[in-house]
């Protein structure tokens, strides 16, 4: 009975020396050789902010319109002619009662200072100058009106009235975008708008060209149905044109590891790596299953690839080739 207590504890001795000195092989990859900067892309429009519907501000016929669709003009170009005749022979009239005014004002402080008139009569004077000169100014502005012109540098979209229609107040002339005022729209998923600060590059990608850009603003406003919000870029560069669609595109400043690197021991996720021989159990606070995970390692450090499921946190390893 006792040499066979004395065997059976013999064999769980050398068991236990057995696992004690088990080497598990398996094969390394360094973390730089690994590990990846996440990229994420959706459609974007390049829109203008200016994109306005020029409209006659007087009542007239078109005399003119020097342009057609798809000429650049330059700020202050004009794009519509109106007939002026009316409103030239108002603002002259305008202008001559002024003057009579003027006269008139000039007169009456010159008999005032005789006594020759009552301190009442020069106010009245004085008041019929200030009318006189505000039916001049707004005769003036109508004057101006009868050229249309362009309010910045930009394109003609549209033309939607001809030479020699007639034109109420508000009517609409034409369509004009700002070239130069430009930004860039998108709809990106709200679950990841929180992560667009650990971008490290935006960029706008039309027919193979990138165009690099800048965050503007994120839009309060969910959508409903898509669960996305507006983002607004703007260029940092070269500038796409209106109306412009590609692809925005992103690449995280952060470095992460593919999801099946990613294991579990003692209800804990992290990755192993090896260190003097012996693997080493990493912890990633926060890291799902499934999903790549970021974790901040060394260039050099060797994570275990092959092995990785079978070793425990302090195994003894040997490394073979992969």
């Amino acid at each position: 009975m006792i040499w066979r207590l004395s065997f059976i504890m013999l064999c769980v001795l050398s068991l236990s020396l057995d696992a004690a000195d088990k080497v598990i092989n398996v094969s390394l990859s360094t973390f730089n050789e690994v590990a990846y900067y996440p990229q994420g892309s959706s459609p974007a429009t390049v829109v203008s902010l200016n994109d306005s519907t020029l409209a006659a501000q007087i009542e007239s016929s078109i005399v003119s319109i020097p342009v057609k669709v798809g000429d650049i003009v330059s700020r202050g170009e004009t794009l519509v002619q109106l007939d002026c005749q009316v409103f030239k022979a108002s603002h002259d009239s305008a202008r001559a009662s002024y003057s009579l005014a003027e006269y008139q004002l000039q007169r009456a402080r010159t008999l005032n200072k005789s006594n020759h008139i009552s301190q009442e009569v020069l106010r009245t004077r004085q008041s019929e100058l200030e009318v006189a000169r505000a039916a001049m100014t707004v005769s003036r502005i109508d004057m101006e009106r009868c050229q249309v012109n362009a309010p910045f540098g930009g394109v003609v979209a549209e033309r939607i009235a001809g030479v020699g229609e007639w034109v109420n107040r508000g009517q609409p002339l034409l369509r004009f975008t700002d070239l130069d005022n430009v930004e860039i729209s998108t709809q990106i998923a709200d679950s990841i708008i929180g992560e667009l600060d650990e971008i490290r590059d935006f960029n706008l990608v039309i027919n193979n060209r990138k165009y690099p850009l800048a965050l503007r603003a994120i839009s309060k406003n969910v959508d409903n149905l898509s669960r996305t919000r507006e983002v607004r870029f703007r260029f940092t560069g070269v500038k796409g044109d209106p109306g412009q669609t590609g692809r925005l595109v992103w690449q995280s400043k952060k470095r992460y590891l593919p999801a099946d690197y990613l294991v579990k021991r003692n209800q804990q996720y992290g990755v192993f790596i090896v260190n003097d021989a012996r693997a080493h159990f990493i912890e990633v606070p926060g890291a799902e299953e499934g999903r790549p995970f970021h974790i901040d390692l060394d260039d050099n450090t060797r994570l275990i690839t092959r092995g990785r499921y079978s070793v425990q946190d302090n195994d003894r390893v040997n490394v073979i080739a992969d």
